[in-house]
């Protein structure tokens, strides 16, 4: 009899152990879900180098961020998450225009993003472009970029970003706030 107790109660402490290493591993995958959730939410752009060229009715976008040592293994371990949220974010962040056929690649050596895609709604009458779409959503207008024949160029800090933004037209251009049109 006492030997049957004494299994009883081997048992029963197998099984406690048992299901408490069940409830403890869930839990600690349950939390390091959420830390990816949370990381991903907070990783941090270092720099940005945007990119337009203009082909008849349709705008070339290309956006290039840069991320640190740290946060660039995240985006690697969660690239669907990060592209679904990074191209959901681009898109709400546009005024007026739509944005489709999107590239996202990664750059591993330079820890760097490019997101591509095509921009429609920006050209007003031939050749004549609204910016509005990218600059409606930033402190300051087509003024505060260098001018060139056929290019404007913007290098400053947007949102304590180190940021550079390069428009491109195929003819000389003039331009005012936010609109561009052939010379």
């Amino acid at each position: 009899m006492k030997k049957i107790w004494v299994l009883v109660i081997l048992i029963v402490a197998i099984g406690t152990i048992l299901g408490i290493t069940f409830f403890l591993r869930h839990e600690e995958g349950e939390k390091e879900v959420k830390l990816k959730a949370v990381n991903l939410a907070e990783i941090k752009r270092i720099k940005d180098e945007i990119k337009t060229e203009v082909e008849e009715a349709i705008v070339k976008y290309q956006e290039e961020s840069f991320y640190s040592e740290n946060d660039f293994p995240l985006i690697l371990e969660n690239q669907d998450e990060f592209k679904s949220q990074l191209i959901k974010k681009f898109k709400q962040s546009l005024i007026r225009v739509s944005a489709e056929n999107f590239e996202f690649n990664l750059d591993q050596p330079k820890k760097s993003v490019i997101l591509k895609c095509d921009i429609k709604g920006a050209r007003y009458s031939t050749n004549s472009y609204s910016m509005h779409f990218l600059l409606g959503k930033w402190p300051f207008d087509l003024y505060q970029f260098k001018e060139y024949e056929k290019k404007l160029v913007y290098e400053g800090k947007i949102e304590g970003v180190p940021t550079k933004i390069v428009f491109e037209f195929p003819y000389p251009l003039s331009h005012c706030h936010e609109h561009v049109w052939p010379r």
